[in-house]
């Protein structure tokens, strides 16, 4: 369980993350955290959160964000909105570091989410781009609520289900 505060590091996809409201904090309403994207961070692949909207807020620098199948550019000051169950990545277009607030509403298990692919990448254990491999996501993507888009959801969730069931 992540605590306010509390700074994890991608070394992979050049992420930092400080939670600022936890899902303990807010009776499991939001998460909000406080995201600084080295120059070329990017998230590895397209996602779906089937129970959640995802905001991001720009501080400072410039990210592209694909929601569904169009790119918006995001400056300081703006926001970008990805609903729960359209297709979503981002990436930083900036040679510079880039800062965001991002909130999930409801907060869910997602904090646990990014504490473990935090872990995850740290240890060597993603895929060179920061992925999770096909065993990882298998087991992760019923556990958290996050699936790939190509997939249909129903069909990730019974395998991660199996697969949860004998590891």
């Amino acid at each position: 369980m992540a605590v306010k505060d509390q700074v994890i590091i991608n070394t992979v996809t050049g992420e930092t993350l400080r939670f600022t409201e936890t899902a303990a904090m807010t009776g499991g309403k939001l998460l909000k955290f406080h995201l600084t994207l080295a120059p070329g961070s990017t998230v590895p692949m397209k996602h779906i959160h089937t129970e959640q909207d995802e905001i991001f807020e720009v501080q400072t620098g410039c990210v592209n964000v694909e929601v569904g199948k169009h790119t918006i550019v995001i400056r300081p000051g703006q926001k970008a909105v990805m609903p729960k169950g359209i297709a979503h990545r981002w990436r930083n277009n900036s040679e510079t570091t880039s800062t965001l607030l991002v909130s999930f509403m409801p907060a869910a298990n997602t904090e646990d989410f990014f504490v473990e692919m935090f872990a995850l990448a740290a240890a060597g254990k993603t895929k060179s781009n920061g992925a999770p491999t096909f065993l990882q996501a298998a087991r992760l993507c019923g556990k958290y609520n996050i699936y790939h888009p190509g997939v249909p959801v129903f069909v990730q969730k019974m395998v991660s289900m199996i697969f949860n069931l004998f590891t």
